[in-house]
């Protein structure tokens, strides 16, 4: 069947099962003159969606041949084929229709991509390795990407079945390509499965963690989606199509490359398909202005069980009137934005610094601000005076040292040493809100509200962790933290006198 016109197959296979057009259209959920069109060859479906349109069509057919029929279309195509059941003949119906769209397509006028075939000198390359290829992963994958000017990818992937090395060079992809491409040209969809979690809970979670947070300029979406454990599947739209298999104990078998037209195309659109019907957004993303103005801030505030996890210092623990100056040299003359910030600040300074709240600091961030006078207030980045520095401190101390409920421990080192690269995540957690915020980069600030449940459960896990067991890392001594704070105040202050002079 498959050197014959899409159009002629279709009306040939209609007339067999003796159906008409506006049925299969009524079937397809499409206009009969789209149908029409396509039988008299003026136009063709789409390439996103022709893989549903060849499945509907061909189990539309099968369920209406007669034995007859059947072995009209049997003679008449000179099928060589066993066909004993109807599984069997949609299989082979739905195989002939995508084979006619790809012939016809390929002689059409219409405007559909024709070939991903590249002048390298072949088309599909098999490796037998023992772990995931790092050549394809930092530079075939870059030299690719620069070639398509604009990039379409989707990966999927569950990171946590496998060995860290992988999950390593599988998240290092986002920065090898805002290191070849422009952001605007880059879209990237990850689909994951969180399964087999638990057994590194701070590596994993601060893992998806960064890839959430770092190059907020690219479009990158997480989806939370049963995908296999044993796999790992990427394509780049209209460019090639990439597999590593892996055997139970993490380690990878082979990978293969292709750049076969319809192997590309067939599995972009079926992880397309997954993702829009069975994926879930992890993240939804937010600008500062909007968490501000559509009371997102203050419901965080506002929510029980309040653990902050202070990757860089910010707008939290600062005295009323620090808080008010800060904020109107940022957003200025702003009085909706003002006023918002008032009603935070009250709400900050009367009921969340009363609270019961748990937070973790990293002690070399607060040293940085401490010295640098770097913050960023909203996740906007601002430098603070010397001046204004002491009294935030000064007003954390003063907490430390009275508050019963607000119990503060620091960092002292790195979650992740295998992360010692990126910037130590912010993330700001409560009974019903979960948000992280990006890296700012490019002029992009934005926040993250995890909406997804079993990402949501992962950032608990990852601040009960932190809190309760790694006391390797973790400061926990209110002394200890006060005469830690003090110091570096003492140095800064030091530092700040002799440059002055």
């Amino acid at each position: 069947m498959k050197n014959i016109a899409f159009g002629n197959l279709l009306e040939k296979l209609l007339y067999l099962s003796n159906q008409k057009k506006s049925t299969l259209a009524k079937e397809l959920g499409y206009d009969v003159s789209y149908i029409s069109k396509w039988v008299n060859g003026k136009n063709l479906p789409t390439q996103k969606s022709i893989s549903t349109i060849c499945k509907i069509t061909s189990k539309f057919i099968s369920g209406y041949l007669t034995p007859t029929s059947t072995q009209e279309l049997i003679e008449y195509f000179e099928i060589d084929v066993q066909i004993n059941n109807i599984e069997v003949m949609e299989q082979f119906l739905e195989k002939s229709l995508k084979e006619s769209y790809e012939v016809t397509s390929g002689k059409s006028s219409i405007n559909i991509y024709r070939s991903t075939r590249s002048e390298d000198g072949y088309n599909s390359v098999i490796h037998i390795n023992p772990r995931l290829r790092k050549q394809y992963l930092s530079k075939d994958f870059g030299i690719f990407a620069s070639k398509s000017n604009k990039l379409d990818l989707i990966v999927s992937a569950n990171l946590y079945k496998l060995n860290n090395d992988d999950k390593k060079s599988i998240a290092a992809m986002k920065k090898k390509l805002n290191d070849t491409l422009n952001s605007d040209d880059i879209k990237i969809r990850f689909l994951m499965g969180f399964e087999g979690g638990n057994d590194d809970t701070v590596f994993n979670t601060v893992l998806i963690l960064n890839l959430i947070t770092t190059y907020p300029h690219i479009d990158f979406k997480i989806y939370n989606c049963e995908v296999e454990s044993n796999s790992v599947i990427s394509v780049m739209k209209e460019r090639m199509f990439h597999i590593a298999l892996y055997a139970k104990n993490g380690r990878c078998l082979f990978t293969n490359m292709s750049k076969e037209k319809n192997i590309v195309d067939e599995m972009y659109y079926s992880l397309d398909d997954i993702m829009t019907n069975q994926g879930k957004l992890v993240a939804d993303r937010k600008a500062p202005i909007d968490v501000i103005k559509e009371k997102a801030y203050i419901q965080y505030i506002m929510g029980q069980d309040l653990r902050l996890l202070i990757g860089s210092m910010n707008e939290f623990f600062m005295p009323y009137d620090l808080f008010m100056e800060v904020g109107q040299s940022v957003f200025g003359e702003d009085e909706e934005i003002l006023n918002e910030l008032r009603q935070i600040n009250i709400l900050l300074q009367n009921i969340t610094y009363i609270s019961k709240i748990k937070v973790l600091i990293y002690e070399a961030e607060l040293r940085r601000y401490i010295s640098l006078g770097e913050l960023k207030f909203f996740n906007i980045p601002i430098k603070l005076t010397m001046e204004q520095r002491e009294k935030h401190i000064k007003y954390i101390e003063d907490i430390v040292k009275s508050s019963k409920n607000v119990e503060i421990k620091l960092i002292d080192g790195k979650l992740v040493e295998e992360f010692k690269e990126v910037e130590d995540p912010s993330l700001y957690l409560s009974k019903t809100m979960k948000v992280v915020k990006s890296h700012p980069t490019n002029g992009v600030n934005d926040y993250f509200l995890i909406i997804e449940n079993e990402f949501k459960k992962l950032c608990d896990e990852l601040f009960e962790v932190l809190w309760e067991k790694r006391k390797d890392i973790v400061v926990n001594d209110r002394e200890e933290i006060l005469e830690r704070i003090s110091k570096t105040l003492a140095y800064a202050r030091i530092l700040n006198e002799n440059f002055d002079r």
